[in-house]
C-alpha cells in the first residue's frame, strides 16, 4: 500500500509534463507502444522516464514486469483525467492558469540565472589571466613555508604473510626478476599489488601509507639509494620488501609543481577587481544607469520630530543622510520651530563631519540670511571664521587675547 501511495504521488507531481506528444524533444518517439488511450500511444520512452522519477531505493519495485504494469495503469489513469479534463474545458480554470503562469516565470527565472551564469564564466572569468610576474613574486615570498618541501622518498612494497616465502623472493631477485613481476606474482597486499606496489612518497618523521608510524623502517629507507632493495621487514601486518623508486632533497617545491595551486590562489582576488573596476562600471556606461535618491528618503508619513531625530542619530555614523535628511526636513516643514536649529547643523555636520568648509560656509550664510533672529547666527558666524583652525590653536589665540586685555588694563 505504501509504494501504491508513494506511487501516485510521483504520478500526480509528473503530470504537469503530460503525456501526449513525441519524447526526446520533439523527436518522433518510435519506441514500443505499452497501450492507447484515445489517440494517444503510451510508449516504452515513457514507462522509462516515469521509472526516473522514481527515487533510485524504490526503483526497482517498479523495473520488473508487475512493475511496469503498476506504473503503466497509473498513466493510463491520469492520461484519462487529462483528456476528460480538456474535454471540459478546465483549461481556462482560473488555478490552471495560475499555475501555468507559474511555470512560466519559473522557466524565465531560471533562463536569466543560466544567462548570468554563462556571461560570469565567459566574460568575467575566463578574461583573467594571472601575470607571470605575480605568479612569481607569490612563489618567492613563500619558498620558505608553503612551498618549503622536506626530504621525501618514494617507495613500493612485497608484502609477504608467509614467512618461508621471504627466501623465494631473495632468491627471484639474485635471479635477475625484476621486483614489479614478483609483486604481481607474490605480494599480498592488494591495494599496492595492482599499482607495481607503489605506496606512495615517505617522510622522515610521517607514518608511513598503510603501516603507520615505522620509524626504524623508514630510517633505513632513507639511507638507501634509488632503485635499492631492502628487507625483509617484519610487521603486524606481515614481511616486507621495500624498493626505493625515487626520492626528493630538502628545498623548495619547483614552479611548474604549484604554478596551478598558485594561480587558483590569485585568481579569485583579481576577478573580483576585474568585475568591480571594469566590468560594472563599462556595462553602467553602455547601457546607462540611473539611480532615484529620492527613493530612499522617507515618505511623508514620517512626522517632523522624527524626521529630525533620526538627521541627528546619522551626523556622526552617517553623515551625507543627515545632511539629506535636515534639508527635507527643512523643505517638508519650513515653519517648524526646528527649522533654524535643521539649517545650523547642515552647516555643522559639513564643516565637522565631511571636512566641507565651502559647503559648509554656504549653509552657515543661509542660516544667517533666511534666519536672522535665530539664537545660532552668532554660531553661525563664528563657524564661518573659525572652521578648519585646530581647537589647540583657537585655545592658545584665546589665551594670547586674555593676556593683551590685561597688560591694556593694567592687570587689573
Amino acid at each position: 500500500m505504501r509504494i501504491t501511495i508513494l506511487l501516485a504521488s510521483v504520478i500526480i507531481l509528473a503530470a504537469g509534463c503530460g503525456t501526449q506528444g513525441s519524447a526526446g524533444g520533439g523527436e518522433a518517439d518510435t519506441s514500443k507502444v505499452y497501450a492507447t488511450v484515445g489517440d494517444v500511444d503510451i510508449t516504452e520512452n515513457m514507462i522509462n522516464e516515469e521509472l526516473d522519477l522514481i527515487p533510485p531505493y524504490q526503483r526497482s519495485s517498479f523495473e520488473s514486469p508487475e512493475g511496469k504494469r503498476l506504473l503503466l495503469n497509473h498513466i493510463i489513469e491520469r492520461e484519462l483525467l487529462l483528456q476528460e479534463a480538456e474535454k471540459l474545458g478546465l483549461e481556462e480554470d482560473s488555478f490552471v492558469i495560475a499555475q501555468v503562469e507559474l511555470a512560466m516565470q519559473q522557466v524565465e527565472a531560471t533562463r536569466d540565472r543560466a544567462l548570468v551564469q554563462t556571461f560570469y564564466q565567459q566574460q568575467v572569468v575566463d578574461q583573467v589571466v594571472v601575470p607571470e610576474e605575480e605568479i612569481q613574486a607569490y612563489y618567492e615570498d613563500h619558498l620558505d613555508d608553503i612551498y618549503h618541501q622536506e626530504p621525501q622518498v618514494k617507495v613500493s612494497q612485497i608484502l609477504l604473510t608467509a614467512p618461508d616465502d621471504t627466501a623465494a623472493v631473495m632468491e627471484a631477485l639474485e635471479a635477475g626478476e625484476t621486483f614489479e613481476s614478483l609483486v604481481e606474482g607474490m605480494s599480498d597486499h592488494e591495494p599496492t599489488r595492482t599499482a607495481e606496489g607503489n605506496m606512495g612518497w615517505v617522510t622522515l618523521n610521517s607514518p608511513m601509507p598503510y603501516l603507520g608510524e615505522q620509524a626504524e623502517i623508514v630510517r633505513s629507507l632513507f639511507q638507501g639509494g634509488t632503485g635499492q632493495v631492502l628487507g625483509p621487514y617484519s610487521t603486524s601486518m606481515g614481511y616486507h620488501f621495500f624498493k626505493i623508486t625515487d626520492r626528493k632533497e630538502e628545498g623548495s617545491r619547483p614552479l611548474e609543481e604549484v604554478r596551478e595551486s598558485i594561480e587558483n590562489t590569485l585568481r579569485p582576488t583579481m576577478v573580483n577587481v576585474y568585475f568591480e573596476e571594469t566590468v560594472i562600471p563599462g556595462l553602467r556606461d553602455s547601457y546607462g544607469v540611473t539611480i532615484n535618491e529620492n527613493a530612499f528618503l522617507p515618505d511623508e508619513t514620517v512626522t517632523a520630530d522624527s524626521l529630525f531625530q533620526s538627521a541627528q542619530n546619522m551626523m556622526e555614523s552617517n553623515p551625507q543622510t543627515a545632511v539629506q535628511y535636515y534639508r527635507l526636513f527643512i523643505d517638508r516643514f519650513p515653519g517648524h520651530e526646528n527649522a533654524h536649529q535643521a539649517q545650523f547643523l547642515i552647516g555643522f555636520t559639513l564643516s565637522e563631519y565631511m571636512n566641507d568648509y565651502e559647503a559648509a560656509e554656504i549653509a552657515f550664510q543661509k542660516l544667517i540670511d533666511d534666519y536672522p533672529e535665530s539664537d545660532f547666527v552668532d554660531d553661525a558666524q563664528w563657524m564661518i571664521e573659525n572652521m578648519g583652525i585646530p581647537p589647540e590653536s583657537l585655545f592658545i589665540e584665546t589665551e594670547q587675547d586674555m593676556e593683551t586685555e590685561q597688560q591694556e588694563t593694567g592687570g587689573e
